[in-house]
């Protein structure tokens, strides 16, 4: 199984997270999610069972995450999902910002990978939104990679349970 990738994105204002994951030789596909506040705004999924028996797996499915995770990326970017954003998250999402602010906001090309060379970018979050345009869990799961979210719920769940037991 490979590490996978994650992505903080701000496209036309508003703060999107994109996340890329190998399931594994048991369940070989690949998964990726655009994310706004703890939802899921699109996903693409690719199975790479047909690979399995090749001599070069690890090298074949790193290439199939990367490629899927700049496409979602280049989606976000080119509008492919801003249909689908504003029927989940209302028409006024984008503030009627034009569209073509996107690329003043756009990350490298590359992806971030956690534990190789940094953690994901942070963007904070964006104070003049109006509070409607904000998803659930927008502070929570949006500023950060998914990891450290989980991983500071572990640490902080941990800390209770030491205190009780006092």
């Amino acid at each position: 199984m490979q590490s996978g990738f994650n992505t903080n994105i701000r496209h036309r204002g508003v703060l999107f997270h994109v996340q890329t994951e190998d399931s594994g030789r048991a369940n070989p596909h690949v998964i990726s999610h655009l994310f706004h506040g703890g939802n899921i705004m699109a996903s693409e999924k690719r199975d790479y069972s047909a690979e399995l028996d090749s001599e070069s797996l690890e090298d074949v499915v790193r290439r199939l995450m990367e490629s899927q995770h700049k496409a979602l990326l280049r989606q976000l970017r080119a509008g492919d999902h801003d249909a689908v954003i504003q029927l989940r998250l209302g028409a006024d999402v984008f503030g009627g910002e034009d569209p073509s602010d996107t690329a003043a906001t756009l990350p490298p090309e590359s992806p971030t990978q956690p534990g190789v060379g940094g953690p994901a970018p942070r963007s904070a979050p964006d104070a003049a939104a109006p509070a409607s345009s904000r998803g659930f869990g927008e502070r929570v799961v949006t500023d950060k990679p998914l990891d450290e979210v989980v991983l500071d719920f572990l640490v902080e769940s941990a800390r209770k349970r030491k205190r009780q037991a006092k």
